[in-house]
């Protein structure tokens, strides 16, 4: 792990009052939510898509730092999994690991990508903590992308994390539960939308996905959380617009409004069902005026505050 970070950022006065995330961030050892990094944009590179993203995680954190702090929050930054020699394997093993271990001690882990190759690393570490202290319960997976993420290749990229995945749950006798809000018709070939079918899963294309039609939207997420015991939520953020998200790996033509996203979004959090999250595809190496990276830290706010 590295913990290389250095949390600082504006101060205006003492007291309370005053605080922003980076006052209170690592203050305590018994915390509600750890932060952890996940440096890689391997998956990216072998899935053929624009690298940049393992500079992620300290960009969101660069943009988290000075947010302000409305009410008593506890959170622990636990450091970046870093890819290494190109070894992506190692890499989400090791995330997975961190993952499991936060889950053990009682936190809610938020993880900080990367490439969308985060995923699987994230859902194993839920899987593995599930499979030891809770085999009984049913997990759940919403993925709010423009694309499956169901590709089949020969070794793990950004496009294969939930076909790993179902082929983990299936090897441990378990039902996958896969819900992709987003979903681009001009982004996903004929063939991922038949893997997503022979396998279940639920998804909301884009045009779907819009205000006027959220009381559907809502309806069709109640009845896919009403089936799972706990969920893990993943956000990449290239299911935005471009002009909201251009810092991301494969900006979107088209991409879901934003204000319908945060009411999806707190409405899957008052479930209450919600054991991890990420957030995966930030680009600072294309991003204007720190825009996503921005979007990144607000999502990850409004999950801190939305309690």
């Amino acid at each position: 792990m590295n913990h290389t970070f250095k949390w600082q950022g504006r101060h205006d006065g003492e007291g309370e009052a005053h605080q922003r995330i980076h006052h209170i961030i690592n203050k305590t050892q018994h915390a509600e939510f750890a932060l952890i990094g996940f440096s890689s944009d391997e998956g990216v590179k072998r899935n053929k898509g624009r690298v940049g993203a393992a500079d992620a995680p300290d960009a969101i954190r660069n943009q988290l730092a000075n947010l302000p702090i409305h009410r008593p929050v506890s959170i622990v930054d636990l450091g970046t999994v870093t890819c290494e020699y190109d070894n992506l394997e190692q890499a989400q093993t090791e995330l997975a690991e961190q993952v499991a271990t936060s889950l053990q001690n009682g936190l809610k882990p938020i993880v900080l990508g990367g490439g969308h190759e985060v995923a699987f690393g994230s859902f194993s570490g839920l899987f593995q903590y599930v499979q030891a202290y809770a085999p009984e319960q049913k997990i759940g997976i919403i993925n709010f992308d423009a694309h499956f993420d169901l590709r089949e290749a020969e070794q793990a990229t950004s496009g294969t994390p939930f076909l790993q995945a179902a082929r983990l749950s299936e090897q441990h006798q378990k039902q996958f539960n896969y819900l992709c809000i987003g979903v681009a018709n001009h982004a996903n070939t004929k063939v991922l939308f038949d893997t997503a079918d022979a396998l279940n899963c639920s998804y909301l294309r884009d045009h779907e996905v819009n205000i006027f039609n959220l009381n559907n939207v809502l309806a069709a997420v109640d009845a896919f959380i009403e089936k799972v015991d706990c969920l893990y939520v993943t956000i990449d953020l290239d299911v935005f617009a471009a002009a909201v998200a251009p810092g991301v790996s494969a900006p979107a033509v088209k991409g879901i409004d934003l204000a319908t996203f945060e009411a999806i979004f707190k409405h899957i959090q008052e479930t209450g069902k919600i054991k991890l999250l990420d957030i995966a595809e930030c680009n600072p190496k294309f991003d204007l005026d720190n825009r996503t990276a921005k979007l990144a830290a607000y999502i990850v706010y409004q999950y801190l505050f939305n309690q």
